[in-house]
């Protein structure tokens, strides 16, 4: 009976199978690191305090896929791979009117509380309810909007009514067709329908005799490792041409490298880049 294969010895061979294509994402991944070793945050204006928040998450979830992907945790690093598109829809929404923008980005926090508040009152100590309370009251006022018939209203997300959907907002920050190729089937694995097991399948889909899933389908690895370093590469770029995390020219190298080689991978496999 062949000895089991302990887990740093198949997270050596996912990385060594994906070489490559790894490289790309841990030069990105170290520079990344060292920016947020050394970044202790700027709050000058909304924008720059929304950047701050946005880079941290931003990292973490290229560090997670990174992670998941050399586990081939492929499923996981999907959900995650999703989060990490809208942010980047969000980054480059609100990039395109800053001020405006980064700020309901950060006060809708008050709304969401003070939902969360009325929704849970007997929970809510009375010293953070009358905080909430007193913000809310606050910022509310720009979330406020008047409906066909006049009535007023208040937004159900913090983007409306400016845009009514996700999709409307990923249109508006040019990323329609990462929306309908990406977004769309990543929420089918985030929504646990049956795509999302269509990795574990595909070897019994194409060999008759097999009978067993493939629990540790590495087919979504290359592609995962491809999606992560663009969505993160733009979302560290926003970023740094307003908060300066790192030096600009090494980062445009290091994004610059990995499209040109993930553009030739795409094209080698019957894909157009984009």
């Amino acid at each position: 009976m062949a000895e089991l294969m302990s887990e740093e010895e198949f997270r050596q061979g996912v990385v060594k199978k994906y070489r490559e294509h790894f490289e790309h994402v841990y030069r990105l991944h170290q520079l990344a690191e060292e920016a947020v070793r050394n970044y202790r945050g700027v709050s000058q204006t909304a924008y720059h305090a929304s950047l701050s928040l946005i880079f941290a998450r931003a990292y973490k979830s290229f560090d997670a896929i990174r992670r998941l992907c050399e586990l081939a945790s492929c499923e996981d690093a999907a959900v995650i791979l999703r989060s990490l598109l809208n942010l980047l829809a969000v980054t480059r929404w609100i990039s395109r009117d800053s001020r405006k923008r980064a700020t309901r980005y950060l006060h809708w926090y008050w709304v969401a509380m003070h939902s969360d508040a009325e929704r849970f009152k007997g929970r809510v100590p009375p010293d953070l309810a009358s905080v909430i309370e007193k913000n809310y009251g606050r910022v509310k006022r720009q979330f406020e909007y008047k409906d066909s018939k006049g009535k007023t209203k208040l937004a159900s997300q913090w983007y409306q009514p400016e845009v009514k959907t996700l999709r409307d907002m990923f249109v508006e920050a040019e990323l329609e067709k990462h929306y309908e190729e990406a977004y769309k089937p990543l929420s089918g694995i985030e929504h646990s329908d049956a795509t999302a097991y269509l990795p574990m399948l595909l070897k019994m889909e194409r060999e008759p005799n097999e009978s067993r899933l493939e629990i540790h389908s590495d087919v979504n690895v290359p592609d995962y490792l491809r999606n992560g370093f663009q969505y993160f590469g733009e979302i560290f770029r926003i970023c740094n041409q307003t908060n300066p995390l790192a030096d600009a020219s090494k980062l445009e190298q290091i994004i610059s490298d990995g499209k040109k080689f993930y553009e030739v991978d795409m094209r080698a496999k019957g894909l157009a880049p984009y």
